[in-house]
């Protein structure tokens, strides 16, 4: 048999890989480069030509001595195959995205099937399968023919590729094309293209025009990629996107297409799962706030255009902390799923029913007078009245305050919408619970007034009277070698005039509304340093840190940052002792404050947390700019960790940025052995929840230590 030029032997292989979509590069047996598609190019800026016969360490010197190169060295001396992950952080080989360098690789090192020597290396990204880049294929010069080395890396790659010639009848598909479609290729051959890859709906069309446009050697034709149903020989329907350039010969004649396809099944479904959890609550199945604030514009419009009456009822309820605090989050979470079900049954078709946080729910009627509101929210209550709750051999009974609140073409914004429905619900609580309120202005904003008043009188009476109270619950290390093992995040409370204690949920929304946070929160920082001042010899040997909550009233505030300061002189606080948590939110909102009042502190040898880190849309932007010690993942991630792929995807997400930066991290809400188990696993640092221990008094009424 003749010898083989390896070059011309691959002289297809350029345009299939261009297609594909992964990074791939081709080696020749004396391991120098034969084939570089386009996505290495771009990944890497080095062009097609100053790659091919160059080594591959000597195009990227990170790959010598890499792990990379081992397997390499192994695949071509002794027809190994490898599968290879990038440790966090550090990636296998310099490709950069377009959000920068890629650190969630995939490699796949495989000898080219007879052949003495090529070895076929592909690259997945697994950072985030719904952020693909757009296929842009430039078609090459080739000639025609597929002989055996082109043959092996068509059979090796994984995508799947079908080449027709010039009259669209098969003359090659490789192993994944054949799974795909149902047809084996000794079957297929010299069938017409149509017949094999029928793609339903209008995609057949749009793919019989595009193979067209190939052979007629239109500029750009087939080059952009299109999302089809392709129909399995089996009749079954997949998901696939394909894209298709012509096969020229030297005289750039136009002999037939390459057409290269993928299942994007698991892909779309992921995509879609994604989209529902964008729009609704994962506990309860209910429409979130996001989407219930965006349906509750479109009704404000239909009212001002059409003149119709829609409604909204607004939903609290009542002795739902009892149970949460009483029986623990897993039975307050299977309380809220059992309420959202009896809610479910009084909607008609077209409303809406949301779960809009914690304990509260909101319902949008459409085109709904108030009397049929009225008597809407009347069932629902006595709905609620009648369920009993059982769980450990107890029973509890719930109630429902409801606000009700008409929309007309005289309602302005949704903000005034909400607030009013907020009004006549608090109108409910006040006059007895458990009941239904129609809002009224003439009386709705004496209400409201009086409501907030209400409670920042009583925020008054606790700090003067010596009614607030600290708690403190251990955040504890995953693997048990951490010497962080006195870390404690502190927790406020407050004590009503009868001596019951009232959830911070309660009057730190109104405290943060008439700015009494930041008085709040020195109060803490005093009673806290205070404390460390009275059992230094105990504290300061154990190692202890105290975590302080502070809000982003405090954080913006200057006679705070100077308060602190001069409390940590006064009691002269050990480097490392103090952490402050602030909430992501509260940092954002203020960038140069929150970056302003946390350098200034960790000059003074205190730390910081992220507080709920993961909640907001653009936490990974911002955190460069936030120079914290510690990264709080976001409880509602952790919460359903081992139910949910998506929330599980984002903790490691946020778990590999922090290792990436230096950060710690610590999850929050880990109720049970199994979420602790599944963050072990991830590499999370530290854990808070009830799974771990319940928050405790951290002094006596003495102000002596509780603490172990």
């Amino acid at each position: 048999m003749a010898e083989t030029n390896l070059d011309d032997d691959l002289s297809l292989a350029p345009l299939v890989l261009d297609h594909c979509s992964v990074w791939l590069f081709v080696l020749g047996a004396d391991g120098r480069i034969v084939n570089w598609n386009r996505w290495m190019v771009s990944a890497t800026g080095i062009g097609v030509a100053p790659a091919v016969d160059s080594l591959l360490s000597d195009l990227l010197p990170e790959v010598s001595g890499s792990a990379l190169e081992r397997a390499i060295d192994a695949a071509l001396l002794r027809g190994e195959s490898a599968v290879l992950n990038a440790s966090p952080g550090v990636p296998l080989l310099p490709l950069y995205r377009r959000a920068g360098l890629d650190l969630n690789q995939m490699i796949v090192v495989k000898p080219l099937p007879d052949q003495s020597g090529p070895v076929l290396v592909q690259v997945f990204d697994q950072s985030d399968p719904a952020d693909e880049t757009a296929w842009s294929p430039s078609p090459m010069r080739v000639h025609q023919g597929l002989d055996l080395a082109t043959g092996s890396i068509l059979s090796a790659i994984t995508d799947a590729v079908i080449i027709t010639d010039r009259a669209r009848h098969i003359t090659y598909m490789n192993l994944v094309a054949e799974k795909l479609t149902g047809w084996r290729l000794k079957t297929a051959r010299g069938l017409p293209l149509e017949q094999v890859f029928q793609a339903m709906d209008e995609g057949a069309a749009r793919l019989k025009n595009s193979i067209e446009s190939c052979l007629e050697n239109r500029p750009r034709a087939g080059g952009r990629h299109q999302e089809l149903i392709l129909l399995h020989r089996d009749g079954i329907g997949i998901a696939v996107e394909q894209s298709m350039a012509p096969i020229r010969d030297e005289q750039a004649h136009v002999h037939g297409v390459v057409l290269v396809f993928r299942d994007v099944s698991q892909t779309r479904s992921l995509a879609a799962q994604v989209s529902w959890q964008a729009s609704h609550d994962t506990l309860t199945g209910l429409v979130n706030r996001g989407s219930f604030d965006s349906r509750l514009d479109n009704l404000l419009r239909d009212a001002m255009e059409t003149g119709l009456v829609h409604g909204m009822l607004y939903l609290d309820l009542d002795q739902f902390k009892i149970v949460n605090d009483t029986c623990g989050h897993v039975a307050g979470d299977e309380l809220l799923r059992q309420i959202a079900t009896r809610l479910s049954q009084h909607i008609r078709a077209g409303d809406t029913l949301a779960r809009l946080g914690g304990d509260e729910f909101g319902v949008l009627l459409v085109d709904c007078a108030e009397s049929a509101a009225l008597e809407i929210a009347n069932k629902m209550r006595q709905s609620i009245m009648d369920l009993r709750f059982a769980w450990d051999d107890k029973s509890y009974a719930i109630g429902v305050s409801i606000g009700v609140v008409s929309i007309t073409a005289e309602s302005e914004r949704a903000e005034q919408v909400l607030s009013a429905a907020d009004t006549a619900c608090y109108a409910a609580k006040e006059g007895g619970r458990n009941q239904v309120h129609v809002y009224r202005s003439n009386v709705g904003e004496a209400a409201e007034r009086q409501g907030e008043m209400h409670w920042v009188a009583r925020i008054h009476s606790a700090l003067e009277e010596g009614r607030f109270c600290l708690y403190a619950q251990p955040i504890v290390p995953i693997d048990g070698h951490s010497t962080h093992s006195g870390h404690y995040e502190v927790l406020i409370r407050m004590r009503d005039e009868a001596g019951a204690l009232v959830p911070p949920n309660k009057f730190i929304p109104a405290a943060e509304r008439f700015g009494l946070m930041p008085r709040i929160d020195r109060w803490v920082v005093n009673q806290v340093f205070n404390l460390i001042g009275r059992e230094y010899e105990t504290l300061v040997p154990g190692g202890y840190c105290f975590a302080i909550n502070l809000s982003g009233g405090s954080v913006n505030d200057a006679d705070t940052l100077a308060y602190i300061g001069e409390k940590l002189e006064e009691f002269r606080i050990p480097a490392g002792m103090i952490s402050f948590e602030i909430t992501e939110t509260a940092a954002i909102a203020n960038l140069a404050s929150a970056g302003h009042f946390i350098r200034t502190l960790k000059q003074a040898g205190c730390r910081f947390s992220l507080d709920d880190f993961g909640s907001g849309l653009s936490s990974f932007a911002y955190l460069k700019n936030l120079p914290v010690d510690y990264l709080k993942i976001d409880g509602a991630f952790v919460r359903d960790l081992a139910s949910d792929p998506i929330d599980r995807a984002m903790v490691q997400a946020i778990n590999q940025i922090g290792q990436v930066m230096g950060l710690m991290t610590i999850a929050e809400f880990v109720e049970n052995d199994q979420v602790l188990g599944l963050l072990r696993e991830i590499g999370v640092d530290f854990a808070q929840g009830y799974g771990i221990a319940r928050p405790m008094p951290l002094a006596d009424k003495d102000g002596k230590l509780l603490l172990d």
